[in-house]
């Protein structure tokens, strides 16, 4: 069992390094950006001719319980995490165009915890109940969905954004929308 396993890994590694080694160019990507490096790989793959559906790539340092901000409240750690994120985001749509597959790609960030109203006394936010989720590529309808929410002028650090979109309605939609699952099936998934 253990050799077949071994065999298994093998083959299927010359598999993606062959998807990897046929892509030879791509725009350039920001550097010191993690996600970025991710978000690369990704593309070469896809181009390279990889069947893989879903790839899933990670991004840290969002759990900012101190030091979220600086005293601009402009700047600051979160201000930097979500610049990354959206440089890296441009590259990865620039590339895919230029490799001619952006037609073949949605996008769609997640996290399993959203952030507290206001400010604890470490100048961070809590875990929260809500949080923005953003779906990006070409064929994404543009625009957003949902409203932006009243922030009562009372908030403490214990109070919480209303979920205004259960995060199972949006995985059903994808899989219903974009990987053209039977409504029926997804209702099974997520009734």
């Amino acid at each position: 069992y253990i050799r077949q396993i071994n065999q298994q890994t093998q083959g299927y590694a010359s598999v993606i390094r062959n998807a990897a080694n046929a892509v030879t160019t791509q725009v350039p990507y920001p550097t010191g950006n993690s996600l970025a490096d991710q978000l690369k790989i990704v593309a070469r793959l896809i181009k390279g001719g990889l069947k893989t559906r879903v790839y899933m790539v990670s991004f840290g340092g969002f759990d900012t319980h101190s030091v979220q901000v600086n005293a601009d409240k402009v700047t600051g750690t979160h201000a930097t995490l979500l610049g990354r994120v959206s440089a890296a985001i441009k590259a990865f749509q620039d590339d895919l165009k230029f490799l001619s597959i952006e037609d073949r790609v949605l996008g769609m960030t997640f996290s399993e915890f959203g952030r507290r109203v206001r400010s604890n006394s470490s100048v961070g936010t809590d875990h929260g109940a809500a949080a923005p989720l953003f779906l990006f590529g070409s064929q994404v309808d543009p625009g957003m969905l949902g409203v932006n929410p009243t922030l009562p002028a009372s908030a403490t650090v214990n109070d919480n954004l209303p979920m205004q979109y259960d995060f199972r309605s949006i995985y059903g939609t994808i899989l219903e929308k974009w990987f053209c699952l039977d409504k029926s099936v997804v209702q099974s998934l997520f009734p």
